[in-house]
């Protein structure tokens, strides 16, 4: 494996979209006609799943239509104590490392591209798990993979939930209105990766697809002779890969938490639940993983009334490496902001553009 990947998450949650239109490469259009909400039971379906897999959930959970953007967002239904536990996720809930190394089919090929591939190895292995597990279930069903009712919460597709990142555009739509912005470079960069990595994870997870979708036999090698007029499949992207390798990277880069130490910032996992939190400055809860055995424990941050959203903090909006342009490179919004972001890139806003200053 010679590619070289330098793309790395950060740690982060759920988006928050303030937009009421998204783009088309004709266009600004209306986003109730591409806009499309989880329904409210695919989230009463993932806490069913969690405690099944071992989470504690407080009874005073609900989920609810945000109040920051579309989607849904969780709540408290009662007054809830500063410290008291809101949920405890078991490692074996989340999306590790673990299960690309696991993984039974490719788990050999993964280690070999996190050993190989640079710093952003880490991230296109597990961006390949998350792919792999996609498309599987969209040909098995969801309950053929063991994450289906937590996948069925994830943004895969362009509008899911108001889902607007730049993953998602067309080439002609990232130079039409980022071009001459402060966040075009990372934007064409983190694509190009993209890109790359749709190629790299073509080879290693496509045999799993076709053979799932029954296209391929298990035993079938992919190899065909000159003279056999199917094509080898793996020579050609398989249907849907692309769009899937996008969405589990924007998956990613919007939800992805550091796991591990401190010294190790590629390590990086999905945490249900806590994922889905919205973004605030101020957030009402905390969370911390056991060092015991990986749980990931979720407390109210301080007394909690009843009917208040949770927030998380995907960042601190004062730390100098992620100013208000890069939240929307890598996370699909802009905190506070409720103008359409397309107008802010079409006028030149100093959010993305820098301001030349005044003699």
């Amino acid at each position: 494996m010679t590619a070289c990947f330098v793309l790395s998450s950060s740690p982060s949650k759920t988006i928050t979209q303030h937009s009421t239109q998204l783009f088309s490469s004709s266009g600004l259009v209306d986003i109730q006609a591409i806009s499309r909400d989880t329904p409210g039971s695919s989230y009463d379906l993932l806490l069913d799943w969690l405690r099944a897999k071992g989470a504690t959930v407080n009874d005073n959970l609900c989920f609810q239509p945000s109040s920051r953007g579309g989607g849904y967002g969780a709540f408290v239904t009662d007054n809830v104590a500063k410290g008291e536990i809101l949920v405890e996720i078991p490692r074996s809930a989340c999306v590790t490392l673990d299960n690309v190394k696991n993984d039974p089919d490719s788990g050999e090929v993964f280690q070999k591209l996190m050993t190989q591939a640079g710093p952003g190895g880490n991230t296109v292995a597990l961006a390949g798990i998350l792919a792999k597990k996609r498309l599987v279930a969209l040909a098995k069903g969801s309950e053929a993979i063991e994450y289906g009712p937590y996948f069925d919460t994830l943004p895969w597709e362009r509008g899911i939930n108001s889902q607007e990142h730049m993953l998602f555009w067309s080439d002609e739509d990232v130079d039409t209105f980022m071009k001459g912005t402060m966040c075009y470079s990372e934007a064409k960069s983190l694509r190009e990766e993209v890109d790359l990595a749709i190629s790299v994870l073509n080879k290693i997870i496509g045999k799993s697809i076709l053979t799932a979708r029954g296209e391929l036999s298990e035993t079938d090698s992919g190899f065909n002779f000159p003279w056999d007029p199917k094509p080898e499949p793996l020579k050609q992207i398989i249907d849907g890969l692309p769009e899937a390798v996008r969405g589990a990277f924007v998956c990613l880069l919007t939800r992805a938490f550091q796991d591990g130490d401190d010294d190790d910032e590629d390590a990086e996992k999905l945490v249900p639940w806590l994922d889905m939190l919205q973004h605030s400055d101020e957030p009402n809860i905390r969370h911390a993983m056991r060092k015991d055995d990986g749980t990931v424990e979720v407390r109210a941050g301080r007394d909690l009334q009843a009917g208040e959203e949770l927030f998380n903090q995907y960042r601190s909006e004062k730390d100098e490496t992620m100013p208000y342009h890069r939240f929307f490179t890598r996370y699909g919004f802009v905190p506070g902001i409720e103008e359409n972001i397309a107008d802010l890139l079409k006028d030149k806003s100093s959010i993305f553009v820098a301001q030349k200053a005044e003699v």
